[in-house]
């Protein structure tokens, strides 16, 4: 039975039981996936029985005092994969079609069949309101663009609806990833390393270049795949609110992407093709001085 390894890195976020929950109560074969949560939590933030029961739930539990940002607790995630056949990050705040774990099974293996060797399904989710679910979702799929710079580097990306998706039998090419919803190989973890001194804006950028380099062929789901929340209040606390030190930790990640994206620094990246390769697939700049 071909597994998936689902990878969650949680931050003192209430909306994690209700996620974890999903992903069992949806799936298709909920046997074949094993979870890994990163769980940076308070004293007083638990998760129910329930949850801590599931034997395919793995978490690893840290006070959030000691976190070092989402990308070192995917690191830390990514170093646990099984040698599963596909794994999956997403964040801690989602909901899911049902049977998305065989409809990305499928649009992966399509996908193969036509030549691509190394797919990697990934979209921004649109979006789904806990305090009036199902309600509120969204059928309309995305493609992200990018969106705007700093200090002349491409770190910000945006999504909008992709325009008569209901006509589509096949995923859409893509140019760039998100970090909230990559569906791919299990090599990719060991391909593909998170970097923790990347904070937090840039790394879906970063990330959508490295796999590129590395010969993935990224694609956006043709159809919704599951939904997720944006909305902070009142869910979730940042890394920013408990750490004061923000301003340092984007500068590093800033002045790393720079290097990175100018050709300075390069063994993150992969060599079946180059950056140029890359910008003239998004048909942008990475950096514009």
């Amino acid at each position: 039975m071909e597994k998936i390894y689902v990878q969650i890195p949680a931050y003192r976020d209430s909306e994690l039981a209700p996620t974890l929950i999903a992903i069992f109560a949806t799936a298709a074969r909920p046997e074949r996936i094993r979870v890994g949560v990163f769980w940076q939590h308070g004293e007083d933030e638990l998760l129910p029985q329930t949850v801590l029961d599931n034997p395919n739930i793995e978490i690893i539990a840290v006070h959030y005092s000691r976190s070092n940002g989402c990308n070192w607790a995917r690191r830390e995630l990514q170093k646990r994969w099984n040698n599963e056949e596909y794994t999956m990050f997403i964040d801690s705040h989602h909901r899911f079609i049902n049977d998305w774990d065989d409809r990305l099974i499928e649009m992966y293996k399509n996908l193969q069949s036509k030549g691509i060797e190394k797919p990697l399904l990934t979209t921004y989710l649109p979006p789904y309101n806990p305090l009036n679910d199902p309600q509120e979702r969204d059928l309309n799929p995305l493609k992200i663009y990018p969106s705007s710079r700093e200090r002349g580097l491409l770190i910000y990306l945006v999504a909008h609806k992709i325009p008569c998706w209901s006509w589509l039998r096949q995923p859409v090419p893509a140019q760039f990833a998100s970090l909230h919803f990559i569906f791919t190989r299990g090599a990719f973890n060991v391909e593909i390393p998170f970097d923790d001194t990347i904070y937090f804006f840039g790394d879906e950028v970063l990330t959508g270049l490295r796999a590129f380099t590395h010969g993935y062929d990224l694609y956006h789901p043709h159809y919704v795949m599951g939904w997720h929340l944006y909305n902070r209040d009142n869910t979730r606390i940042t890394h920013w609110n408990d750490h004061p030190d923000y301003d340092q930790r984007h500068e590093r990640s800033h002045t790393k992407m720079r290097d990175i994206f100018l050709g300075v620094e390069t063994h993150d990246l992969g060599t079946e093709r180059t950056i140029q390769d890359y910008e003239r697939w998004i048909g942008n700049k990475l950096l514009k001085c």
